[in-house]
């Protein structure tokens, strides 16, 4: 604390203040002069802009934009496990995941990480391309000193002619090109890769080992497919012949270059032995499923190689630190999302004398799970987003119903949740609660009810009482109304932006679903669209709107606009998230008062799934994972036992336990 009084203490070296009296003086010259009150206004700004780019840190405005940004969009952000790592002087390598919000991602980085950080980030995203919105990103991330990454598939360029894929019975595989169209001795290099870009096999990519001639590559390994799926031939089907030459479809294709990336780990070795830290996403691109890509192992080169070529020294004060991101639909304006910094990891010794010894693979591989197994310690896992929804409801169903979570909570209770279910999905009991519980789902989906309107019912063992839900509802009704009148101007005057940030954000994602190997529906790349949106139109429209108050109204509310509007819309922000949440609970009222029936019957469904996740939790021994999740969410023991019981809302002993099943 007191370093931190005397660093605030401290003069701090201004400089050219004489702008700022430039500023003044240009301002109150031109009004005496008679000028129009806006341009001697500009005039001024403009001696006052120079001064704040000559003394204010480019890379200091740019953190300031982003973690404004972030706050904007975010309704909440709760942040676990940074404090320490910022009290820390030592190099820090991040390895971030999931990537699942493309460039909010590293903006969440930089808002709850307070020392510098520099990001490896793809050299493309990086380019100026003229007059673009990515050209923001661009900016951004050259002010921010991130490290280049050339990608091979963004150097990608498409072949001539078409291709199949030859599979002898001696498991040679060759790619073959069709009508003697292709040209690879001038355009294919071996060590290189073939991209196919078409068919059941889009996006599977295989290294070359030889080119034989103008029609004819050899494979140095087999194709591989999106998550691991089997490559498929034309004759996969037929099981009555026994098949020695297998052949593909017909299909485009695409040559990837073989890149040198030693200038880029060199960078990287440097930040570590300067003391820096360095943020990777080691999933490579960002994508929109619901569980973690296979991780590149570039995090795993760079650790080691920091190591065996800054020796002892660096490997003893290296860590290694995995960031779990993770959102609760992350990619809708004023969502919620948990950053959790997992305990930080030295790279063992004997990793690196394997790796400096030549066993380089073999120590790659073993850092690269220890690194994997720490990212899933700190994010939710799921195999698809239906199953993460079950995971979500049993989280409800196994919370006691009078204890209300906190968001690093939730998330610990989940996670635990998560491992357990992983471990036991096969069982029959489970795939049985999954099946109900997915039910359950789908009919609160159906009236639009949430489950906490189920769980807090009314005495006549309904949600909830009828008279009290007209009450309610007549009150709600009211609050609406009063809402629309307070902002419906306010959502006028922002419908341009929303249209647009809605509709290119759109297209954007159905671009990068198309140019993807990885991507559903482009969720990931929604957020950071509609927040480029907003940068550049934002301040258009305000710029606009102030204009035309100006001619209509004259100078003195042109600026009280200009200055305080924006407050007002802040205010707008947080009052409509209000009018939002009553208009959802609207629909569900009205149905629970015409249709008692739907009422009971969900709460009774609730009754029996609740005392049957608590039960199948006991038997299968999930208290214990969970428990542990909770623990490794930075609590310590007794506050994770005391925890687990609020979750219980009991005892965790088998007598309860046993009482609640009966």
């Amino acid at each position: 604390k007191r370093s931190t009084i005397r660093d605030l203490l401290k003069v701090q070296n201004i400089m050219h203040t004489y702008l700022l009296w430039c500023s003044i003086g240009t301002t109150s010259t031109l009004n005496a002069w008679g000028w129009p009150p806006i341009v001697s206004t500009l005039c001024g700004s403009a001696f006052c802009l120079c001064w704040i780019l000559i003394n204010v840190s480019s890379r200091q405005l740019v953190i300031n934009i982003l973690s404004g940004c972030c706050d904007t969009f975010f309704r909440q952000i709760v942040v676990v496990g940074a404090h320490k790592l910022n009290q820390s002087k030592d190099p820090l390598l991040f390895a971030i995941a999931p990537h699942s919000n493309q460039f909010i991602d590293p903006m969440l980085i930089i808002k709850t990480f307070e020392r510098p950080i520099g990001f490896l980030c793809a050299a493309k995203s990086m380019r100026y391309k003229g007059w673009s919105l990515a050209d923001i990103v661009a900016y951004f991330a050259r002010v921010l000193e991130a490290v280049p990454v050339e990608r091979p598939q963004d150097l990608a360029k498409e072949g001539s002619g078409r291709i199949r894929i030859i599979q002898t019975a001696s498991n040679i595989i060759t790619v073959q090109g069709v009508d003697n169209t292709t040209n690879f001795s001038q355009e294919a290099k071996v060590g290189g890769q073939v991209l196919l870009a078409s068919g059941p096999n889009k996006g599977a990519v295989a290294r070359i080992k030889t080119i034989v001639g103008d029609s004819t590559i050899e494979l140095a390994n087999s194709f591989e497919t999106q998550n691991g799926e089997p490559f498929l031939y034309e004759d996969d089907d037929d099981d009555d012949k026994k098949i020695h030459v297998k052949q593909s479809h017909e299909t485009k294709y695409k040559l990837i270059p073989k890149l040198d990336h030693h200038d880029m780990y060199q960078a990287v070795y440097s930040r570590l032995a300067n003391d820096g830290v360095v943020g990777i996403f080691p999933e490579g691109g960002s994508h929109d499923r619901a569980t973690l890509l296979p991780f590149k192992a570039g995090i795993a080169i760079m650790a080691l190689g920091a190591c065996e070529l800054y020796g002892e020294n660096l490997r003893r004060r290296l860590r290694i630190v995995a960031v779990g991101l993770n959102y609760f639909s992350g990619h809708q304006f004023r969502s919620r999302v948990y950053v959790d910094y997992g305990i930080p990891m030295e790279i063992p010794k004997e990793l690196v004398e394997a790796y400096t010894n030549g066993d380089r693979r073999g120590a790659s591989q073993k850092l690269m799970d220890t690194i994997l197994n720490a990212a899933k310690a700190v994010t939710v896992q799921a195999p698809d987003h239906k199953t993460q929804e079950v995971l979500y409801m049993l989280r409800r169903l196994y919370v006691a119903q009078d204890h209300k979570l906190t968001l690093d909570q939730k998330v610990a209770v989940t996670r635990g949740l998560a491992r357990a279910f992983e471990g036991d999905q096969d069982l029959e009991q489970v795939r049985d609660l999954v099946n109900r519980v997915a039910h359950y789902n789908n009919k609160l989906k159906q009236y639009k009810i949430h489950d906490r309107r189920v769980a807090f019912g009314g005495a006549d063992d309904s949600v909830v009482d009828q008279i009290d839900a007209i009450a309610i509802l007549a009150l709600r009704v009211c609050l609406l109304l009063f809402y629309a009148v307070a902002l419906v101007p306010g959502i006028l005057l922002a419908s341009p932006l929303l249209l647009l940030a809605e509709l290119i954000s759109r297209q954007k994602a159905k671009a990068a679903v198309a140019g993807s190997r990885v991507k559903l529906t482009g969720k990931d790349v929604l957020g950071t669209w509609k927040i480029l949106v907003g940068m550049v139109f934002i301040p258009i429209l305000h710029m606009i709107y102030t204009s035309f108050v100006y001619y209509s109204y004259g100078y003195k509310y042109a600026v009280a606009y200009f200055f305080f509007f924006p407050f007002i819309s802040a205010a707008s922000i947080l009052a409509s998230e209000s009018a939002i949440d009553i208009a959802r609970s609207i629909g569900a009222l009205y149905v629970l008062i015409f249709d008692r029936r739907v009422g009971i019957e969900l709460r009774h469904t609730r009754r029996a799934l609740k005392a049957d996740v608590r039960r199948i939790a006991h038997e299968l021994g999930w208290n214990d994972i969970i428990t542990k999740s909770v623990s490794y969410g930075h609590l310590n023991e007794a506050h994770s036992e005391a925890f687990t019981r609020a979750l219980s809302g009991a005892d965790l002993s088998t007598k309860v336990y046993d009482s609640m099943s009966n």
